[in-house]
């Protein structure tokens, strides 16, 4: 399937690893331009060549995504170097997880400042150029807590489930424009987040993590931690000519975990 997106420009926040360096591969694979975001410079550079590799153009840049200054920087180095945004993939790190009683007031600013105020941030700093083209895709990952709420999760469901639906909210305005914004909930994927989520459920049922993992793993219908990279491909196709009716959607993929509708 030719998805038509040859030589836009996509921001992908988190994409040194992980789902977003996931997101960006697929998108370079279909000529993307690619703009990586991330704190870690080694691992943002390592994932640039792998990206010039696939034959698009790249740009890393180190930034925290819950600054306004770099969320800023960000845009305008984009716009220097190619002219303007034509997808957005936001992306960052999950939140501090523990129940309501474990978690501080200091936490539950954090949580706000990285996940959602990021991401409505990122948002109103990258219309102003779909607007102008008429066309944009916004992708928000977020979690399958937005589906179904997780117990030790709770920074994670109040803050990703109000990006579902802030981001419905704004789609029928958008999609007038040629904008479409969808939200993608991953369920569980072999990436750094999850290993830290096993490693702290090990430690508190006092239990080594490949024991964890083995009896994770089994209560998962598809017995397996998912590929990044499928997450890549339903990325590439939201993006797509074919996906420009499909707008205001939060599309899980969890290997059927949820009991969710």
């Amino acid at each position: 399937m030719e998805f038509n997106l040859k030589g836009k420009t996509a921001i992908i926040g988190g994409s040194s690893r992980g789902l977003g360096r996931a997101c960006a591969i697929a998108l370079a694979g279909e000529g993307v331009n690619i703009v990586l975001c991330a704190r870690n410079r080694e691992s943002l550079l390592v994932t640039q060549r792998e990206i010039e590799a696939l034959g698009v153009q790249t740009l890393a840049l180190t930034a925290e995504m819950a600054n306004r200054d770099d969320n800023e920087w960000i845009i305008q180095e984009t716009v220097g170097r190619f002219g303007g945004v034509d997808i957005l993939v936001n992306n960052s790190g999950g939140p501090k997880p523990g129940t309501f009683r474990e978690l501080t007031e200091a936490d539950l600013d954090e949580a706000y400042e990285s996940v959602l105020k990021y991401n409505i941030r990122m948002i109103g700093l990258c219309l102003p150029y779909m607007e102008r083209k008429g066309w944009g895709r916004i992708i928000n990952i977020t979690s399958i807590t937005v589906k179904e709420p997780a117990p030790h999760m709770v920074l994670s469901n109040i803050f990703r489930t109000a990006v579902a639906s802030y981001a419905k909210t704004i789609s029928k305005e958008l999609i007038e424009k040629g904008i479409t914004i969808n939200n993608v909930a991953p369920g569980y994927f072999r990436t750094d987040r999850v290993t830290q989520l096993m490693e702290i459920r090990a430690a508190e049922e006092g239990i080594a993590v490949e024991e964890y993992e083995a009896k994770a793993i089994a209560t998962f219908p598809h017995k397996r931690y998912m590929d990044p990279q499928e997450l890549g491909g339903l990325v590439c196709y939201l993006c797509s000519e074919q996906a420009r009716s499909v707008t205001g959607t939060t599309l899980q993929i969890d290997g059927g975990l949820l009991n969710a509708l």
